[in-house]
Parts: C-alpha cells; sequence; structure tokens
C-alpha cells in the first residue's frame, strides 16, 4: 500500500487482519466502521480509522501524527467520538510506510476542535514493525494515555489489550 491510503483501505486492513473474529460489519466506505467480532474483543467495535503521516520536516524518524475529524464536523467545530448502543470505539490510525497500526484511547479525545492532532512516537511503530505490540505513555489533559501499536498478525491482540486498558483506566 502507498502513503497515500484511503480510510476504506484502512477499514479493509482491520478486517483481514481480524478476519476470523467478525461476524459482520457495515460497509467498508462508510466511518465510522462498525464491526461485530467474537470473544474475546468487545462484541462490537465502532472503528474510527485515520491515515497516519509523519509531519514535514520531522524526518524519518520523527513523530507520526494523525488529524481527527469525525462525520459532519467542520472547520473550528468541536466534536467527540460516538460511544453510544454499547460500542467500543476503536480511534484507529494506519501507518502504511510501516504497516502498521496505532491504537489511542478513544476516551481520552472528547469535545475535539476540527483536526486535533494525535501523536505516537517512532520507537513503537519499530516495536510493532518486529512484530511486538508496542506502546508509548502520553500525559494529557484528559489522562494518561497508553497509545499501543500493531502490525496485522497480532493487531486483535492490540485490540483486546487496548480495551483492557481503557476499563481499567473507566474503573480507577
Amino acid at each position: 500500500m502507498g502513503t497515500k491510503i484511503t480510510k476504506q483501505q484502512i477499514h479493509e486492513l482491520l478486517i483481514d487482519s481480524l478476519a476470523d473474529s467478525i461476524r459482520e460489519h457495515s460497509e467498508l466506505d462508510k466511518t465510522p466502521l462498525e464491526v461485530e467480532v467474537d470473544f474475546p474483543l468487545p462484541s462490537k467495535l465502532r472503528v474510527y480509522g485515520y491515515r497516519v503521516t509523519t509531519p514535514p520536516g520531522s524526518g524519518p524518524n520523527g513523530e507520526h501524527i494523525a488529524r481527527l475529524i469525525v462525520p459532519g464536523q467542520n472547520p473550528g467545530e468541536r466534536s467527540s467520538f460516538d460511544h453510544s448502543e454499547g460500542y467500543f470505539v476503536l480511534l484507529l490510525g494506519y501507518a502504511p510506510e510501516r504497516e502498521v497500526f496505532i491504537l489511542w484511547d478513544a476516551g481520552l479525545h472528547r469535545d475535539f476542535l476540527y483536526s486535533k492532532i494525535v501523536r505516537v512516537n517512532p520507537g513503537p511503530l519499530f516495536e510493532a514493525v518486529a512484530g511486538n505490540i508496542g506502546s508509548q505513555e502520553r500525559h494529557l489533559h484528559t489522562g494518561t494515555e497508553i497509545v499501543l501499536t500493531a502490525n496485522m498478525n497480532n493487531l486483535s491482540d492490540a485490540i483486546e489489550l487496548r480495551s483492557k486498558l481503557t476499563t481499567e483506566r473507566l474503573i480507577n
């Protein structure tokens, strides 16, 4: 895949990665993507997928970013992810040049401005390229976030861990 990956292509990669666990999913060209999956994953995922890039001037080992925009959100407006109907919201990035998924904690990104930036350092991406689940702790004004990274082979494990970490954050 080239670096000009579309949301639909990100959705297709997610579906391919989780193929054995998927019971049903919405149309791949719709955002957010809604997916019903088997245990041990959360039974209903609402996926907001974003292309992850390295900003100009940051070099090949610079910080990677995604810009958050939800459907219907316009420049200057604030919005949040839709957590309704028992869905676990998955804030998912994909870095096509590394073929790595990034999982941020969607619950810590709420009431955000159009095109808000979420970040991950390159180290966790390299961990995912090597076949591990990478992680990075980020301190946000809404709480401490643990960003996870995974490749296609361990994305299911990373989603399971993302769900566990989110649950622990909500309990504590």
